[in-house]
């Protein structure tokens, strides 16, 4: 199965104070150091049987056991609970940091189709740095800023290839179409608003003011063009939760199949050996606070490829 990322982490750093505490400690505490903030966390530590499952893992390990082999099992673990959730070794952490990992800086492209409509389509994106994710959020704004002065009949946002990544680049970037206001809620296992999620809001002044740090400065289209939202099978993680932002926006439709199937957030946390296991925490609600964490369904279920693009230009032609 496809690893999505997520990455609307929290970092907790347990142990930050004593990196190689991880010496001293046996592989048996290791476990039980690792499950009690797997429990404390997850978005399932009320219906999930984590006694057994520790208890499994802990039945197959001894003090010799190699912590590689430990690794493996905590990962299996956390999947088995949520499929969402991931571990990150610390190479695999740090390429994220410094935007190793993301190989093509610039995971989108656009083009206007038949001089009428402005169409993007947006891959995942897995950098964490702020380099990467400042460049990426400007360049994606330069990109639809120059569509628009096109003056497209509407828009045509292609969702079906993003598996995922850090979604604050691809909200900042993509703003200026979604808009002022809230966009999506994360909500605990106690449906508990634990995050809000806007672009741009507009302050007691009526000005609108930036809510997220990617960008230089902060605008939206004062004309609300007809969007349509793209999504698939491969639509999934921060995908998912891109797709939630503009899902029952002004004027938008969703098209296309139902997605992966994780719109959910995670909380990151360190063990005493710089391996960061992330854990699936909550739930991502769109605009209208509506979501259970499963597939989106789109508005309109169309599965041939090859027809998909004309279900859009219909949509946009007749809600002009």
């Amino acid at each position: 199965m496809k690893q999505l990322l997520f990455l609307t982490i929290s970092i907790i750093p347990f142990f930050a104070c004593s990196p190689n505490k991880h010496n001293g400690i046996s592989n048996v505490e290791y476990v039980k150091i690792a499950f009690d903030s797997i429990e404390f966390y997850s978005l399932q530590k009320n219906t999930y049987n984590f006694d057994s499952l520790e208890i499994t893992i802990l039945g197959q390990i001894n003090d010799s056991t190699k912590s590689e082999y430990i690794i493996e099992l905590l990962n299996n673990a956390i999947v088995d609970i949520d499929i969402h959730s991931y571990i990150l070794r610390k190479s695999e952490f740090r390429k994220l940091e410094t935007g190793e990992s993301q190989l093509t800086p610039f995971p989108f492209q656009g083009k206007i189709i038949d001089e009428k409509y402005a169409m993007v389509s947006i891959d995942g994106f897995l950098g964490v740095d702020s380099t990467s994710s400042d460049n990426y959020a400007d360049s994606l704004q330069n990109l639809i800023l120059s569509l628009y002065l096109k003056k497209p009949i509407g828009w045509i946002i292609d969702l079906r290839n993003n598996t995922g990544g850090w979604e604050y680049p691809m909200i900042a970037g993509l703003g200026p179409i979604l808009g002022e206001g809230i966009l999506a809620y994360e909500v605990n296992r106690d449906g508990k608003i634990e995050n809000e999620y806007s672009y741009v809001r507009l302050n007691k002044n009526g000005v609108l003011t930036k809510q997220i740090e990617l960008i230089d400065s902060a605008f939206v289209f004062d004309k609300k063009l007809p969007t349509v939202v793209l999504v698939g099978n491969n639509t999934g993680s921060a995908g998912e939760f891109l797709t939630q932002c503009f899902y029952e926006n002004t004027k938008t439709v969703l098209i296309g199949e139902p997605t992966y199937g994780v719109p959910t957030g995670l909380r990151g946390f360190f063990m005493p050996d710089s391996t960061q296991i992330c854990v699936t925490s909550s739930i991502v609600l769109n605009r209208n606070k509506k979501g259970n964490g499963k597939s989106i369904i789109p508005d309109i279920i169309e599965r041939n490829k090859d027809k998909i693009l004309e279900k859009a230009f219909e949509w946009i032609y007749q809600n002009q």
